[in-house]
Order: structure tokens, then sequence, then C-alpha cells
């Protein structure tokens, strides 16, 4: 019997493991995380109001994927973004899509190499696959970009998540977790929803 054809879950974390091979992924799979179709709605749309309520300018997209995000971005909260991702493939698919926007290769661990003249850091749903940096990464914000917002999307899970379960499972303990203080936040999801959608701000300092 054949083998069932491979999903972004099987490059990313299945079974509660960390996989991470986000080069592959974009390779074989024509659209991880149904980014075309913005998924995450109630987040995203948070995120484009903190932005616009911030009075940001420019922004520095960590994990662009395929850009889709950052056109929505772009045209809902009127921001000039950089997006940034470790995905040589999805950075030239983001190219051809979207032409008018600056796409780059880059590790959100690297993050400083782009320059600080940026007015937000936004994370997208890219915690979950950077926790073994996270403390590396935090110490480069403060040391980079003190006094500015970080923009933190990212989706919980009801009762079946299994990795990072020893950082936190819910935006509280997130809030708690992070060593900035947390001056905007909201969740929200519906009875059908498997998820819980959570976008806040965090002054990094």
């Amino acid at each position: 019997m054949d083998a069932a054809p491979k999903t972004y879950h099987d490059y990313v974390i299945k079974d509660g493991q960390f996989i991470g091979q986000f080069e592959e992924m974009y390779r074989e799979v024509d659209d991880p995380w149904h980014q075309s179709q913005q998924p995450n709605p109630y987040s995203r749309m948070a995120a484009a109001l903190h932005l616009r309520r911030l009075g940001a300018r420019r922004v520095l997209e960590c994990g662009c994927g395929l850009g889709y995000y950052t056109d929505f971005l772009t045209r809902q909260a009127g921001v000039e973004i950089l997006g940034i991702d470790t995905s040589a493939t999805a950075i030239a698919k983001a190219r051809q899509l979207f032409p008018a926007y600056r796409f780059e290769v880059g590790r959100v661990q690297e993050l400083e190499q782009w320059g600080t003249d940026f007015d937000a850091i936004l994370f997208a749903e890219i915690t979950w696959y950077i926790l073994p940096d996270l403390h590396e990464i935090i110490e480069k914000l403060r040391q980079h970009f003190a006094g500015k917002p970080l923009v933190h999307n990212l989706v919980f899970y009801k009762g079946t998540q299994r990795y990072g379960t020893d950082y936190f499972t819910n935006l509280r303990q997130l809030i708690d977790w992070m060593p900035f203080p947390c001056i905007a936040w909201c969740e929200a999801t519906t009875e059908s929803d498997s998820t819980i959608e959570t976008s806040a701000v965090f002054r990094i300092q």
C-alpha cells in the first residue's frame, strides 16, 4: 500500500516532536498552513490593529513564509515590511507572488543583521518553531530593539497540545513567561475551533 502523501505537519511538528524541515516543506508543499487563505483571521486582523494603533511605519516580519500575510498587513495597516524567512524556497516564491515587497533569506536568531530602523518587530505564528533559541532571541531583541514593540501572534491548542508545554500552553502563561511587559493582548476562538488565536504586544526592554 502506498504511503499517504506528506502534509506540512510532517515537516514541522509531528507526534509532539519538533522536526523543523522548513526548506524541504516549502519545496514539497504548495501552500503550507494554507497561507493563501489567511488562516487565523482574528489574530491576523488584531496584529494589523496593533500596528495601526502603535503608529508603526516600518516593520520587520520574522517568518514571512510565502508573503501572504505581508501583503495583508501592508494593505490593512499601511506599513512597509521587510519579510525574512529561513527558507530560500519560501523567499523565492514570495518574491514571485508579491514583487512589490521586500523579502530576504534570514534567521530570526540573527534578526539584528537587518538593522534596527524598524518601528516594530513581528513574530507571526513562529514561536513554537524557535523555542530552543528563544532565550537567545530575547537577548538579541533586548540588545538591539529596546523600546520597540514586539507584536506576537501565536495559536494555542485546546487540550491537544503536546509540544512546548514546558514553556506555556495559553496566553496568560506566555505573558507571564516573557521578560518584557505586555501592553496589549487579545484572544479569540469559536466553539467549533480546535485552536485559540492570540495576539499580544510586548514592550522590549
